[in-house]
Parts: structure tokens; sequence; C-alpha cells
């Protein structure tokens, strides 16, 4: 069965567990201001609130007041005067390339020569930045692009762009941009518009934020309000680029096209050339001309002239690069995704959270949990009965994967509580571990581990505990195009005929959920369509669990957090398909705060019906005896 490109169902939807995947196609999507469709038209636009699980779109008439005053602010002369953020770090000609020496510029010319656009690209413009707090140059710029988001107002660009005190920064994205007197019956420099950034509304992960940044992670989300016609970024301009992931087996990649606006002028500059991996970490091309002003701009695969799929930024290795030849990008993974999903759902970034000075899970201070710094850094968690005295209990513990790649166990003591963590591996493989859900599936009664990669291979590690640790390894899948498209992933008792968790429920980036059946160490089996695609709900499905939130016995229910808060339960999801559902809690509670949720068997009776939640700034709370009528109140492990 094909699975469609991931972002085509997000954009439509929501974010939930996002995918982590393939490069996708870009969409055939012009919007009512792409180039050679003429300027937006005029008047006022207010996109009406979405429904169900789809967030809500209004304009305020503030919003459009702060357009207007941007506008005034931002006027042709002082866009084309704004300097390059990274102008004391010109990109520069090789020295090494010296006439006569063998190594002349040729050699650094891509596939296809670097060209300018007069006419501008309608998702890619420039990124100005104003700063009011006396500095000699107030008016600086980058270059940035338009993403495709369920909010329609999200922008990339690279983190570097945005250093300095944001108390005395306004911030402004102007797509399509382009230099020049226009002619009789033409859009002008701006022909979408200006949209300013919205207050607070900057992702910024904190490890580039800190005394000495993270390279890896150079690159930053922020979010738009409308312009002065009431329009909404995508809206004016069309479908935004489509966020994809590069698992680092794929860094070298074909026909990758970059744009950025070079300082001076300020046309965009654009080059397709294949890329090479650099350091096993980050994305290098070869285009010429590249110089100062290009930082943000998008690595594209599937250029259309207007869209495509977004692959990188420039930034990263050296800012992006010394030379105007060669650019760099950071690797787009799992934290690239992580700070889109924020962005998206208006979670606090890692901008407003301090990072733990010893990261490295289980230091803790005294307590068995660790501190809430150290949870900042935990990507993925699941639970099932591993450690040998639990399986003796028949109690869960929690599996958490971090940010470094170390993989923890935390053996649970059957009163609500946690033992010290015990450390599975540490490897920066597992760091493209998109997915971890556990499950019975060899039958011993000790639960092994089924991971979903980057690259879409699936692995199981059989009987794992605190001694075998993760050491017997069964691959069920290769790399693939196909599960890069699975968005989460739960393993239980769903009605495959026996009393074992070994029944695996997945939920896909186009809305489709399926049921596999008896999942063992031979693989995938029996696959049961659950949600035929496309499908406007799933896709918001945040977090899924196995859980027995009902006294009777049975086949477990399906606990299902979603983006905006919404918390519910489904009963006998292979013969009803979700027609029996139990909302727990309403949409818009404090639960769309959460990043991350499981359910567990952690004390009481042995019901897989208690639920561990980890919050913004490290807190994770546990919600004990949780029935499908409520959701029970929180128990603090780790205070923020």
């Amino acid at each position: 069965m094909r699975r469609i490109p991931w972002m085509r169902a997000a954009a439509l939807a929501l974010c939930a567990s996002l995918a982590v995947t393939a490069p996708a196609a870009a969409l055939p999507h012009d919007g009512p201001g792409s180039p050679g469709t003429g300027p937006a038209p005029a008047g006022p636009t207010t996109v009406p609130p979405g429904t169900g699980h789809d967030p809500a779109h209004g304009v305020r008439k503030e919003q459009v007041d702060k357009a207007r005053e941007a506008q005034r602010y931002w006027t042709p002369e002082r866009i084309r005067a704004a300097v390059p953020v990274d102008a004391e770090q010109s990109r520069e000609p090789d020295a090494q390339a010296r006439p006569g020496s063998g190594l002349g510029r040729k050699s650094f010319l891509a596939s296809e020569p670097s060209r300018q656009v007069p006419e501008g690209i309608a998702t890619v413009g420039v990124f100005l930045i104003r700063t009011t707090d006396g500095s000699p140059t107030p008016d600086q710029f980058c270059t940035a692009s338009a993403v495709a988001s369920p909010t329609k107002s999200l922008v990339i660009t690279a983190a570097h762009c945005l250093n300095g005190d944001h108390r005395h920064q306004n911030f402004a994205f102007v797509p399509g941009y382009r230099t020049g007197a226009s002619k009789a019956g033409q859009a002008g420099e701006s022909p979408y518009g200006i949209f300013p950034v919205q207050k607070g509304k900057i992702s910024i992960d904190a490890r580039y934020r800190a005394s000495a940044p993270d390279d890896d992670v150079d690159f930053a989300f922020l979010s738009v309000g409308p312009n002065t016609r009431g329009q909404l970024l995508e809206d004016a301009v069309g479908r935004g680029n489509e966020l994809t992931s590069v698992p680092t087996a794929k860094l070298a990649r074909k026909a990758v096209t970059l744009v950025g606006y070079p300082g001076g002028h300020k046309t965009p500059l654009q080059c397709t050339n294949d890329t090479t991996a650099f350091q096993g970490r980050f994305m290098e091309i070869k285009c010429d001309g590249f110089r100062s002003g290009v930082s943000g701009g998008p690595f594209l695969e599937d250029f259309d002239g207007r869209r495509g799929s977004l692959v990188g930024v420039i930034g990263g290795y050296k800012t992006g690069g010394l030379y105007d030849h060669t650019s760099y990008t950071s690797q787009f993974d799992e934290d690239t995704l992580r700070l889109y999903r924020q962005a998206v759902t208006g979670i606090p970034s890692d901008l407003d959270l301090d990072l733990d000075p010893d990261p490295d899970p289980g230091t803790g201070t005294g307590t068995s949990m660790g501190t809430a710094g150290t949870w900042t850094h935990a990507r993925v968690m699941t639970t099932g009965r591993f450690h040998t005295a639990s399986v003796r209990n028949n109690v869960s513990d929690l599996i958490v994967r971090w940010s470094d790649g170390e993989l923890s166990l935390y053996p649970g003591n059957g009163a609500y509580g946690f033992g010290k963590d015990i450390q599975l591996g540490k490897d920066k493989a597992w760091q493209q571990a998109a997915g971890i859900t556990a499950g019975d599936f060899t039958g011993d009664a000790n639960y092994d581990l089924l991971v979903r990669w980057t690259d879409g291979r699936l692995t199981l590690y059989k009987d794992v505990n605190e001694s075998t640790k993760l050491t017997h390894k069964v691959e069920l899948k290769g790399p693939n195009d196909t599960w890069n498209h699975a968005s989460t992933m739960a393993a239980g008792r769903f009605g495959g005929g026996n009393t074992r968790s070994d029944d695996l429920m997945v939920t896909w980036t186009d809305g489709e959920v399926t049921l596999y059946s008896n999942v063992d160490a031979k693989g995938l089996h029996a696959e049961k369509q659950l949600v035929t695609p496309p499908d406007t709900t799933w896709p918001h499905a945040r977090d899924i669990a196995a859980g027995d939130f009902r006294p009777e016995t049975g086949d477990q229910d399906v606990f299902v957090r979603w983006n905006d808060g919404e918390v519910t339960s489904y009963e006998n999801i292979a013969a009803e398909t979700f027609g029996r559902e139990h909302r727990l809690l309403p949409a818009k509670s404090p639960w769309r705060e959460a990043l991350l949720a499981t359910a567990g068997a952690f004390g009481g009776p042995a019901r897989q019906n208690d639920l561990v939640a980890l919050w913004p700034g490290g807190k994770l709370t546990l919600h004990p005896d949780t029935t499908s009528a409520s959701l029970a109140a929180e128990r603090v492990l780790v205070s923020p």
C-alpha cells in the first residue's frame, strides 16, 4: 500500500507525533498571489475558525494594525538599504583558487549555474530585522522561506540570524521580494505584503542559544501575523515548502535547489546541484555567488519554481560556510521536527527553557527521576514490563530515549513511583529512533521493544531487561519509503485472538490508521485498515498508547492525546473501529501543552490505566487509576 508524502496530511491538519520522512514531492498549488498570477486581491480576508481538531485561523484587527505599522517602517528604501546579518563574516571566494593553479572557480560551479530570479520566488523572501537599541546597523536582513503548516503562518530561517536581545528587535518577512521599480500593471517589490513576526512566537533550540552555540541546530521557526490585507501567509503566497527530514545516511542527495538573497540588490539567487555529506551531520552544496545575506535560504528538492520539499536552510557549519561557492545546512532530523511541532502547536520552545548544565540523564539530585533540566532532553517514552522484578510483580517500567541517543529504563516500584534509572544503551544512532513501543511479541512474558527509525527501518529488540539490555536484535524491515510515513504506533492487546500485547496500531501521515495482529519476531502479518485515507482527524493524534481504562477484562483500549488538548479512549478498536469513544478531557484542555504521554501499570490494581506525561520545563507527572470516564489528578514525579 503506497503512502503519500508526510507533510500532505500535516498541512491539512495537525501535527501530532510528527513522522520523520524521506523527501516529499512539492504539491502543485497556485496560491492567489503566486508568481504569474498577479498580485493578491485587495481587501481584508478573515480565515474562518477551523472545526474538529483543526486550529482556528481567525485574524484580529490588532494583527492587521501590526502589519500596517511594519509596512510604514519597512519602506522600499529601507529594505534595499538593510545589511546582511552576517556581513562581518563575509563569505569570500576561496583564496586557494588561484589563477593558473588548476583549482579555478569552475571546479566549484553547480550542474545548473547560479542565476538571478528577478521576478522573485513566492515562498522565499527577505527576513527583516529592526533593532531599536541604538545599534549602528539598525536594519539587517537574512533569507527565509514559508513552511507548509496547519497555521498557514510559519517561516523558517537560520537561528544565527536571530542573535541579539529580542526585547529590542522587531522581525518581519517579505515573501517573493524583488528589487527594482515596478512596471505598470505589476505588483511592487513586496508583491504579497509584509508579514510581521508575532511577539513571543520564535522557536529556537536552546542548544543554539547556549554560550557555545550547537551548529547542529542552526534553524529557527517563526510564526508571522497577517499582512495589511488580513491574509495569512499561505493564503497570500500559496502553499509553503514541505518540511522534510533527512536521515544521516541520505545527506548526499540529487538535484537540490538553493535559494538566497545576497547582499546588495537583494535579487534572489537560485542554483541546483547535488549535495554531499559533511562530517556526517551537515549537507554541503556547491553553488557560486552565495555571499552574505543568504543565511536562512532554503535547500529545496522537487522545486517547481514556486515551492518544493524543504530539506535544509543555509546555516550550521561556520554559520553556513566561509566561501561564496560552498554552503551548508544543519541536518533536518527529529530536532527540527520537534521544533516545528512546538511552533505549530504553540507549546513553549526550548527558547524559554534552561538547559541542564549536566544533560546526562540519571545524574539527578538525590531523587530517582533526576532533575527537570534532565527531563527537557526526553524525546520518546514508552512502557512495558522489562525489569526482572517488574515481570514477576506485573508492574510497568518506563523507557525513555534522550536527545543525545541514550536509552534509559526506569523500573516501576508498584507504588506509583520508579527506581534509579538503568542505561540500556548510549549511541548517537538512537537519535534516529523516531518511534518506540513495547509489547510481548515473542510470547515469553518478557517485553520486547519495537523501534521505527527515520529511514523507515523496523527493529525488534527481544526480551529487554536490566541484564540483556539490547543484545537480541532482529531487523523486521530494512530502509524503506513506506514506514517513513508512520506518525505514531502503539502495541497492545487489541483483538489479535490471544492474550498477549502483540497487536500493533499505527497512524499514518495521510490519516490512515491500520492494525497489525499478532506481530512477532518474523515480522508484521495481517493488516486491517481501521481508517481509510485521506482523513483529516487522525493526523492530529499526538500520542497513542494501549490502556485498560474499564474494569472489565478483554481487549485493551486505545488512549489518544490530540494536539488541541482533547484526550480520548476507544474500546474494541478491532471489532468496532473506534465506534465507542470516551472523552476524558475536552479540546483546549491543559493537555495541549504536554510534550509526551503514555500509559502503564505503575501501582494499585495491575491494570494499565496510569498515565505519565512530560510537560514544558521538564515537569513529569503521573495520573493514577484513570478510567474511561475521567482522567485522574496528577502526582508530580519531577518538579519544574
